[in-house]
């Protein structure tokens, strides 16, 4: 009997990746996403393809109980729909911040709600979110993504504990910088959020710093790996940082004290 599982955000990055690797091992793959014209692409792999925005409830009820009326269960939800918004905190509009929160945080809410019944029927399944290095790490112009990721991660824990004696297991991907259209995106909203210019230094910098990480990042080929291995363990770790650049943040933002962070990032942002 193939496993079952639902990827959210599947038609592209992460998500489309990661369909074309389960659906390679046997797995019988729902890719869900927002955009339709975007599921050409899981459809082609060989993945059952979703139509299915995360921020509607309707919307990820009845793509899960599809899933479970013609598979009969499922065994793997990966969380992963999601969109990075690069800006100040004062230059991020209130409706930015409620976007942002709706797919990164009550995205992941909904779709956690909407498996659970079948996984505790079942006792078992497994439950992949994925989050950020900034889970961990919130810097210049990244406080309203980071803290979607400090949710997800927090979610994660507790759901981690809660389920483990009803046989589901719960992990948290952690990616880095990596070339995907995540940045595009993110760095588009940052050039249309500059409203104020004193930030204008700090963020200038900010750009010029991170966009520099970003053009020299690896592909998804990586973290991709990662998330097949959190989704194919016997045992899986309840958190995978999915590159080096992830571990030396973490090991960074929790070994120094907050104002060597502070100095440290705000040089960076300087040059």
């Amino acid at each position: 009997m193939s496993n079952v599982a639902i990827i959210t955000g599947a038609g592209s990055g992460f998500g489309l990746d990661l369909s074309k690797e389960l659906v390679q091992r046997g797995w019988i793959v729902y890719a869900t996403d927002k955009d339709e014209a975007a599921l050409s692409k899981p459809a082609a792999l060989g993945a059952k393809t979703l139509r299915t925005d995360v921020t509607s409830d309707s919307d990820v009820q009845s793509a899960v109980q599809q899933v479970i009326e013609t598979e009969g269960r499922v065994d793997l939800m990966v969380a992963n729909a999601g969109f990075g918004n690069f800006a100040s905190i004062e230059e991020t509009t209130p409706e930015k911040v409620r976007a942002l929160f709706e797919v990164n945080v009550f995205g992941v809410e909904r779709c956690i709600r909407a498996v659970l019944p079948q996984m505790r029927a079942q006792r078992s399944g497994r439950i992949l979110m994925t989050a950020s290095v900034v889970a961990h790490v919130s810097l210049v112009g990244l406080g309203w993504y980071a803290a979607t990721k400090h949710s997800v991660r927090s979610i994660a824990n507790a759901l981690r504990q809660e389920v483990k004696a009803l046989g589901i297991k719960v992990s948290v991907i952690e990616p880095g910088t990596v070339r995907t259209n995540f940045d595009q995106v993110a760095f588009g909203h940052l050039r249309d959020s500059r409203s104020i210019s004193d930030y204008d230094s700090v963020m200038n910098g900010f750009n010029k710093y991170l966009g520099g990480l970003y053009r020299n990042s690896p592909g998804p080929k990586q973290v991709v790996k990662t998330m097949v291995r959190a989704a194919t363990a016997k045992n899986p770790r309840p958190i995978y940082p999915a590159s080096w650049d992830v571990r030396a943040l973490k090991f960074v933002f929790y070994a120094f004290g907050r104002r060597i962070v502070d100095s440290v990032v705000l040089w960076l942002a300087r040059h």
